[in-house]
Parts: structure tokens; C-alpha cells; sequence
């Protein structure tokens, strides 16, 4: 191996080291389903700062020994993740300040740049959380040529489409030939499969597709996602799925009333939109943007005295989505199934990231 094939391994035997360092699998034990770079940065003492930029994705600035990360957030959610990471790595490889206009770094960027790249990579998609995340959904190696399937792993990995399917090839699920033709298909394409066909709300914002291998998990969407379910569907013994409202606050949930038998299967498709099949497809409304969950608290704010449990935590947060089965005319009956998972909405502005504020309404409270 050369010298550039030596840096590589060491900066992903680093990111291994840093996930080691901040027990990274206890967040995802603990239901998550990505690894949270701003956190570790902010573990780390790095500030992680967000900005508004035309070009620039993000640099790495130290300034009288003092390290910090900048971000564009008018990006996509897993761009910004990932340029967050790639950031990281320059922190945790010892590299000098440096700025980016992009993290899709080619072979023939300079061996600092490839190698922040090379940790970014490890660090959010490590081998272990591939394949548990694989376990989870059934997803075998064979359907990870179904550019859906490669999309929505990346929304519970936390990363782009496109660094997604990369991240694939460098563990070996993947070819450099079948990771190209995954990224020829636009996300925007997929999106509209998933909606049966419908435009989304918003070009820029992601679809997930949500099934029973999400229960318990805690997902972390973006403000203005949409959350499509592809559940059982028993509708001809008269079951239909719901909110529990005892349980999820401000979600509505609707089937889809496209029809499959009058809508074109888009090419791949595995899953029937609407109509009388095995499956139904419903949609996941929020009745209101407000709450815990869309709020930024400054890190000026602090508990006062007269309420000191006014700190939000992340726990306060995270929002229920409780679904059943059961027939509308019998709901004192037991639900023919149920499932319970859980969301944290992301929002990206600039400023500080919640994991830097979390961290300094920490050190403000009482012992």
C-alpha cells in the first residue's frame, strides 16, 4: 500500500476511534438511527456555528487554539451532515484551517481533503450500523440496487443519496458501476414513487417511508418532511389504521386515495400505492408547526427560579407517533396491531446546532 492508501486507512481507523471514544452505539442502543457528528464535535469542545453562504459548504478554523466547524445550512439535511463530518475530520486528523465548496471530493483532490473525506465516510455510515440498519429492514444486498431503498437508508443514516450509495461500495455491498447508475436517478424521482406519483410539497425536503421495522426507533426528520407509512392492510375485514391520539400529539394520518389499479407501478416499485392489496399507504400530517420539537432555544436563555424545569431536553422533544389497527365502529375493542415510534424534528438555521445549545443549558443548570 502507498503512502496515500496509508493516510486513508488511518483517518477511517481514526473515525472508528472517535466512535469508540463517544460510545456512539449507545445513541443508537437508545433508538437513534445516525450518528450525530454536531454532538461528538460538540463532545470534543469544537463550536459548531451555521451559516448562510452562495458557495462555500464549510471550513475548519482554528484561531488562537481554539478549533471550530462552519456550516452552510441551505443545503440538504444529509449535506449538511456530512460536510459537518468531513469538518470533523480535519479536527480529529490535526489538520490547519481549511474551507470547502464541496465534500464530493475526487481522486485527485489533495490527500488532506480525501482523507477528512475518508473519516466523514467512516464515521457516519460505520460497517456496524449498515448492517444492523440491513437487519432491521430486511434489506438484503440484492435490494440495495433499488435506488428507494438506497434513499431511505440514507435519511436514517443522516446522509445524502449520493454518499450513501458510496458509502456502500467502500463496504463492499456495492460496485462502482452499480453505485453510478444509482446516482443517474435523481432523488426527486424517487420522492414522487414513494407519493405515488405526486409532486412532494417541497422539492428540497425528503419522503420517508415508514414501516413495522421502524418501531422504537427514533427517527429525525427535517420541518416540512413528509412521513409516508406502508402498513398491513386488512380494509375488507373493516380495519383501518389511526392515530392514537392518547398517545401522539398533533398527527393526523390519512390513506392514499390513489388507487393502484389506476396508477402507473413506477419502474421498481415493490410496494402497491392505495387500493385492495397486501399493503396501503397512508400519510402522516402534522396539524401544527409549533411545539417543542420546532423550537431553538438561545444559549442565552436560562431556568429561572420560579421554573426550573423550563430548560427543554431532548426527551421534552421528542414526539410520539403511535399508530393502530382497528375497526372505527369497534374502538373499544383491542387493536388488531399497534405500533409506536418516536421523532425528533430537525431544524436547520443558522446559529448554534441543539446539540451545542443542549450542552451549554447543561453546564447552567444547578447540580
Amino acid at each position: 500500500m502507498n503512502a496515500d492508501g496509508d493516510a486513508l486507512l488511518t483517518a477511517a481507523r481514526r473515525a472508528a476511534e472517535v466512535l469508540e471514544e463517544f460510545e456512539a452505539k449507545k445513541r443508537i442502543e437508545a433508538g437513534y438511527t445516525r450518528i450525530d457528528a454536531e454532538q461528538i464535535a460538540s463532545d470534543s469542545d469544537v463550536v459548531v456555528i451555521y451559516r448562510k453562504f452562495d458557495l462555500l459548504l464549510g471550513g475548519f478554523l482554528v484561531e488562537s487554539g481554539n478549533p471550530g466547524i462552519i456550516v452552510n445550512w441551505d443545503r440538504p439535511r444529509g449535506l449538511v451532515h456530512m460536510t459537518c463530518a468531513h469538518e470533523l475530520g480535519h479536527f480529529s486528523l490535526g489538520h490547519g484551517s481549511t474551507s470547502d465548496t464541496t465534500v464530493d471530493v475526487p481522486k485527485s483532490a489533495a490527500l488532506v481533503e480525501r482523507t477528512a473525506n475518508q473519516f466523514a465516510y467512516a464515521l457516519l455510515a460505520p460497517a456496524w450500523l449498515v448492517a444492523q440498519t440491513m437487519r432491521n429492514h430486511r434489506w438484503g444486498r440484492a435490494s440495495l440496487r433499488n435506488p428507494a431503498i438506497v434513499y431511505q437508508m440514507s435519511l436514517r443514516l443522516g446522509m445524502s443519496y449520493v454518499a450513501m450509495a458510496w458509502s456502500l461500495v467502500r463496504l463492499g455491498h456495492l460496485t462502482p458501476a452499480e453505485a453510478g447508475e444509482l446516482c443517474e436517478v435523481a432523488p426527486v424521482t424517487i420522492k414522487r414513487a414513494l407519493l405515488g406519483g405526486a409532486a412532494p410539497n417541497d422539492s428540497r425536503k425528503d419522503v420517508w417511508m415508514l414501516t413495522e421495522a421502524d418501531r422504537d426507533r427514533v427517527l429525525e426528520p427535517g420541518i416540512g418532511d413528509q412521513l409516508v407509512f406502508d402498513l398491513p392492510n386488512h380494509a375488507t375485514s373493516g380495519h383501518l389504521w389511526t392515530v392514537n391520539e392518547a398517545l401522539s400529539e398533533g398527527f393526523m394520518l390519512k390513506p392514499f386515495v390513489r388507487d393502484a389499479r389506476h396508477a402507473r407501478a413506477p419502474q421498481g416499485a415493490d410496494v402497491i400505492v392505495g387500493g385492495d392489496g397486501a399493503r396501503l399507504r397512508y400519510e402522516l400530517t402534522r396539524l401544527h408547526d409549533t411545539g417543542a420539537a420546532d423550537q431553538r432555544t438561545s444559549p442565552d436563555s436560562s431556568p429561572t427560579a420560579e421554573d426550573p424545569d423550563a430548560v427543554p431536553t431532548l426527551e421534552a422533544r421528542k414526539k410520539a407517533i403511535a399508530l393502530r389497527e382497528l375497526a372505527p365502529w369497534k374502538r373499544e375493542q383491542a387493536p388488531l396491531a399497534q405500533i409506536i415510534m418516536f421523532a425528533e424534528f430537525e431544524r436547520l438555521d443558522g446559529g448554534l446546532p441543539q446539540a451545542e445549545i443542549d450542552r451549554r443549558l447543561a453546564r447552567m443548570r444547578p447540580a
